[in-house]
């Protein structure tokens, strides 16, 4: 896929919705998404098929041993859903739905490739572009080992006009698909949270630090800082110009002995 064919849209209620993926199917899911806006196909009714070399390229993976991690991969994302809360309309109480990620998973041994059909629930998630919207490249999350990065990223991406996130601790570990686990904050920093924002520096166009809040003696928020990547600037050469070396040279030295001396080249013998 081209650098302009990379973009991955997601509906912010999307974004936001609470599920648990690891990072093969997180792969498969953001790829799919990629290939359906590619090829127009794939996000109505019809599949999307994923070539085992290209996901490979797309993520700098092993050729060689790709299709039967997706092939694998596919046989778990079936089971899979999204735990998404709206308001229900009769009752005006808030409603609780589980949506499955595809409806069909299929695979095809001769030719190297994986087919999978979005569930027609889950479709107007990915398809719905509305006011508030998360985009970015595909080659940004591409190199990140953790899943929890990831999941990370689009949170930090949605906030990166604002510069700053705050998120409560237990909805966070809940949209992370981990609302019963690592009890201790230290726990959950240390394991989850600090590799995640150390992933998203290394590998992303943004960068994220954190401090926390507490309520009482308890950490209750964590404020996110997010800036975008230091532009590299090149460093100035220092090499004198040849007016500049004349000037600065010694009484009887060569121009080439002054130019090897001042700019610190080795002088050919």
């Amino acid at each position: 896929m081209s650098t302009k064919q990379t973009i991955v849209v997601k509906s912010n209620k999307l974004v936001e919705a609470s599920y648990r993926l690891d990072l093969i199917e997180q792969r498969i899911v953001l790829y799919a998404i990629v290939e359906a806006r590619e090829t127009q196909k794939g996000l109505t009714d019809g599949f999307v098929t994923i070539e085992a070399k290209r996901f490979a390229r797309a993520y700098d993976m092993d050729e060689g041993s790709v299709y039967g991690q997706l092939k694998e991969a596919m046989k778990t994302l079936f089971n899979r859903f999204i735990v998404a809360r709206d308001i229900h309309p009769e009752s005006g109480k808030e409603r609780v739905s589980m949506i499955r990620w595809i409806s069909t998973a299929s695979y095809i041994d001769g030719a190297g490739a994986v087919q999978l059909r979005f569930a027609t629930d889950m479709l107007p998630y990915i398809t719905r572009l509305e006011t508030e919207f998360t985009s970015y490249r595909l080659e940004k999350i591409g190199r990140m080992s953790s899943v929890n990065a990831v999941r990370l990223y689009e949170l930090m991406v949605q906030y990166m006009n604002i510069g700053e996130r705050e998120i409560e601790l237990t909805w966070l570990k809940e949209t992370l698909g981990m609302a019963d686990g690592y009890k201790a904050i230290k726990d959950f920093k240390n394991r989850v949270l600090d590799v995640a924002i150390a992933q998203i520096n290394e590998h992303s166009d943004i960068r994220v630090s954190y401090t926390q809040r507490k309520t009482g003696r308890t950490v209750t928020h964590l404020i996110f800082d997010i800036k975008p990547e230091p532009k590299q600037v090149k460093p100035k050469s220092s090499k004198l110009s040849d007016a500049e070396v004349a000037k600065l040279a010694r009484p009887g030295e060569s121009w080439e002995a002054a130019h090897a001396r001042l700019n610190q080249i080795p002088l050919a013998i």
